[in-house]
């Protein structure tokens, strides 16, 4: 009975430490996706509809300034009653009709005229009167388009007003621009509360608040709401332009917990602080805490009753159950070993074959010693893969292949190491610079190899590929099965696609010809080859491919850098766009100078 006693007395004792850690590491988690994602994601969501509004302002009042037709009414006095005038009011008039800004207005240096949404001149403007002075600081800044916030005696509100300056920005013609108030943004803030304690602001660098979901904190600071020690981590964050979201925790003066984040509005080069009490946030864990002791307190019963009767009344077979559990135990070690030592074989298998691969590739030495300059991507899926490249020099002359082959893994790496031996025995100094030879004899050559000489071959596989032969001087020959090479000089981007057909396949014909292309090259002109595994990469928000568009952005963005510079851009834009999708397939992309 002791013994009983006792071992229940450690099951209680282990369920209420399993349900006190489960509970724990279940809060620190709550709070850690509440601080890293949920609050994170509801300011970039806030941000993004502040940034969209204002860069929408941005774009109408740059339209606005830029008008023809408005510059010339501004050039000639501002006139009414002209064919431009006309044309001006109603562009005026219908910013604010029948979009949603408060206002719009053109303001003249030639005049000083005030044009406002009603069609009207409601002021002239002089430097004398204090109401005016943003007028002339915009014309002055010298900036095509400024944000400020604006009291307007004339309006008798508040507005955020994008103004854009007409003309030459040295010597403006005007100011034209919309407005919007600060009362709707406010109110629309209202729609994004987290709970009723939480609390929205927008603010500058001295910590001034310009937005709030409350508008009466419009105008306040933000030291009014939140300690000193909070609003100084605030804003040293904020005025070290720092681009990203900004988090913390503090108490209250009521002791409650508060969680502030912070998140940059760069259209207006403001901050999004938002706070809510942590109770709001995971108050749902109270639930699970109630939960976890009524499952706690049932399964204690259950396990000691259970545990009771267990050792009270089969305790007899209790020496045969420890030898069955021995059994067991030995039997599952044997397995277990075996599976270790098989497990062991295939991964020696799998790390030779690595080393085997990569052998077989060019060195670097070997690259080095062809190109001016060079750079190789090279990324399987898994250990090996089914891309390749590979070369030849000559004299002066060489050959330059990169290839995919069917599948990836170790399939893939076997038709690789079967691609390159063909290369070597087809490649010699008569066909050299024949490129669409060597592709039609490689073909020849698999499909007997494989057998895939009809529809009925057991197998279907076979490889792209892209070769560029270089003549020593100023000539490329490309030719391509599937595969096309980029040329990069510095004037234009120039694609030379590959025929249509794989190397191998059964649909592929034994005798189809390729197609020869001569290229000439300059100094400093780079040359790009890729397999399908970069450009199909999924990812982004819709884990769309990466496509062959971003593929030559990337190119155009960065082909003037030195190659070993672009191969770590190349790589940063891959990792960047896949997130963490997984690799659908091997990669390659091979860039290389001659000149």
């Amino acid at each position: 009975m002791k013994v009983i006693l006792f071992a229940s007395a450690i099951i209680i004792l282990s369920i209420i430490l399993v349900g006190s850690f489960v509970y724990f590491f279940t809060e620190k988690e709550v709070v850690r996706k509440l601080k890293s994602k949920d609050l994170v994601y509801i300011a970039e969501s806030i941000a993004s509809k502040i940034d969209g509004r204002v860069e929408r302002a941005k774009e109408t009042s740059l339209l606005l300034a830029r008008d023809p037709e408005i510059i010339q009414w501004v050039t000639g006095g501002d006139r009414a009653d002209s064919p431009a005038g006309k044309h001006a009011i109603e562009r005026i008039t219908e910013l604010s009709r029948k979009y949603d800004y408060n206002n719009s207005f053109v303001v003249s240096t030639v005049t000083n005229h005030y044009w406002a949404e009603s069609g009207r001149i409601i002021d002239t403007m002089t430097p004398a009167d204090p109401d005016d002075s943003w007028f002339f600081e915009v014309i002055s800044s010298k900036r095509p388009v400024s944000v400020v916030i604006d009291y307007n005696a004339e309006r008798k509100g508040t507005f955020v007003f994008v103004d854009a300056l007409m003309g030459n920005i040295e010597h403006p013609l005007g100011v034209a621009g919309v407005g919007l108030s600060l009362d709707s943004l406010s109110k629309e803030f209202q729609r994004f509360k987290y709970g009723e304690d939480s609390d929205l602001w927008v603010i500058d660098g001295q910590g001034k608040i310009y937005l709030s979901d409350n508008v009466e904190q419009n105008g306040k600071n933000i030291r009014d709401f939140v300690p000193d020690s909070v609003k100084n981590q605030l804003l040293n964050n904020f005025n070290k332009n720092n681009n990203s979201a900004f988090d913390l925790d503090y108490k209250n003066s009521k002791g409650q917990l508060i969680d502030l984040i912070s998140y940059p509005v760069k259209s207006a080069g403001w901050v999004l602080v938002l706070q809510i009490p942590r109770n709001d946030t995971v108050s749902f864990l109270e639930t699970i805490k109630l939960n976890t002791l009524s499952a706690t307190l049932i399964a204690l019963i259950s396990i000691t009753f259970f545990f009771y009767f267990v050792s009270r009344y089969l305790a007899n077979p209790y020496k045969r159950t420890l030898q069955m559990n021995q059994e067991l135990e030995s039997k599952v070690a044997e397995r277990t070993r075996e599976l270790h030592e098989k497990n062991q074989k295939l991964i020696d298998s799998i790390e030779y074959a690595v080393r085997i691969q990569e052998a077989v590739l060019p060195s670097k030495d070997k690259l080095s010693g062809l190109f001016k300059e060079h750079f190789i991507l090279w990324k399987p899926k898994d250990l090996v893969g089914g891309d390749f490249y590979w070369v030849k020099r000559f004299k002066k002359d060489c050959l330059v292949v990169v290839g995919d082959c069917t599948g990836h893994g170790v399939p893939g790496a076997l038709m690789t190491m079967l691609s390159i031996s063909i290369l070597n025995q087809i490649v010699d100094g008569h066909n050299k610079e024949n490129p669409a030879l060597l592709l039609k004899k490689l073909n020849n050559i698999i499909k007997q190899t494989l057998g895939q000489q009809n529809r009925q071959a057991l197998t279907d596989d076979g490889l792209d590929i892209g070769i560029c032969y270089f003549n020593g001087k100023n000539t490329i020959t490309f030719a391509g099965a599937k595969c096309s090479l980029y040329t990069r000089k510095n004037d234009e981007l120039k694609i030379v696609k590959g025929n249509r057909k794989s190397i191998g396949y059964v649909k592929t014909d034994a005798n189809y010809a390729y197609t020869n292309n001569l290229i000439d090259i300059e100094e400093n002109d780079v040359l790009y080859m890729t397999t399908d595994g970069y450009i199909d990469q999924g990812g982004g928000s819709n884990t769309y491919s990466f496509g062959k568009k971003r593929f030559i952005e990337v190119i155009n963005g960065c082909y003037q850098k030195p190659l070993a510079l672009q191969f770590d851009i190349f790589i940063d834009k891959l990792n960047k766009y896949m997130g963490d999708e997984i690799q659908r397939d091997d990669i390659t992309v091979m860039a290389f100078k001659f000149l």
